[in-house]
């Protein structure tokens, strides 16, 4: 067996700690951004339209507009918190990995994170990508609806639209860069973000299906990821993200000791349940020791629809 070069052997090096300092820079900003994240995504409340008044009214069609926008912005939340904590997540248990093993020398860090953390590496990246442009989404979803609730002017509106285009176009052209730029030399995931994208889902299937170490947790995330996208798809050619509206209360005869009679047809169980809950609301609307828990109720959605900032962060 022939020697190796030493001269060749003297150019490599451990690079672990500089892999471990990459993933480090990912997983601090990836921790910020997803405490942002939660806090504007479900501890702060979506903006809503105030009630109509003679000078200002909105059409139905808007305020149906803006009922879908924010049904659409907590997905979009859920998907972006979730997408940063799996970068904290991987980041965290690959840098115990670069600190806990002992790697064969390279001649790059880039080289080690090929040869070695190549999935971990991809994933992060691609998450953390995801995970900002979702959080510009949430932005633009909240500026919309709160423009539209100030009585901003049309120009307005489309100073902060495009303004927010701008900012994303410019973040998705840095990622395209760096991704072009690899690890120097033309070595790299590609030319786009989308080329990033694929190498991590063909990485993450190879893995989940290998047949020596096989993931089936892995290969689980791919099946509820695609189910997820179906169903997203569907949503976006039906228009159907809301529930059908429920039916009205069902007319129902009371017998003497309070008993609900459907009178000549029979009621089925979910009728009589819903007849059930019917009845309470009456009772509860009727009861005057309730009239302060209404009232105050009342004033609330009032103080809401006035003044839009307490739905704002």
């Amino acid at each position: 067996m022939a020697a190796a070069d030493p001269t060749v052997a003297s150019l490599l090096s451990d690079y672990s700690l500089a892999a471990s300092a990459l993933f480090n820079n990912m997983k601090l900003p990836a921790a910020v951004v997803t405490a942002g994240m939660i806090s504007l995504g479900f501890a702060t409340s979506f903006p809503v339209l105030p009630e109509d008044t003679p000078s200002r009214q909105y059409s139905g069609k808007i305020r149906d507009r803006c009922d879908s926008l924010r049904r659409l912005h907590i997905v979009v939340a859920l998907i972006s918190v979730t997408s940063e904590l799996i970068v904290v997540m991987w980041a965290a248990v690959q840098v115990n990995q670069l600190t806990e093993r002992a790697y064969l020398p390279t001649a790059s860090v880039w080289e080690l994170i090929e040869r070695d953390a190549d999935l971990a590496w991809s994933a992060v990246n691609s998450h953390f990508v995801l995970g900002i442009i979702g959080f510009v989404t949430m932005l633009a979803l909240r500026e919309y609806v709160m423009l539209l609730a100030s009585e901003a002017s049309s120009a307005l509106m489309t100073a902060a639209s495009t303004g927010t285009a701008s900012a994303l176009c410019l973040m998705i052209s840095i990622v395209n860069r760096g991704v072009q730029a690899g690890g120097g030399e033309g070595v790299g995931y590609g030319h786009t973000i989308l080329d990033l994208l694929v190498h991590y889902v063909v990485l993450l299937f190879r893995c989940a299906t290998d047949g020596e170490s096989p993931g089936p947790l892995e290969l689980s995330a791919i099946i509820f990821e695609v189910t997820s996208l179906l169903f997203a798809a569907q949503v976006l050619i039906t228009g159907n993200d809301k529930m059908p509206d429920e039916e009205e209360c069902p007319v129902v005869d009371i017998g003497i000791n309070g008993d609900i009679i459907g009178g000549d047809e029979l009621l089925s169980d979910q009728e009589r349940e819903r007849a059930e809950i019917c009845l309470a609301m009456a009772e509860r609307e009727r009861d005057p020791r309730y009239a302060y828990e209404r009232e105050q109720r009342k004033k609330k959605k009032r103080q809401a629809d006035e003044d839009s900032s307490v739905n704002t962060f």
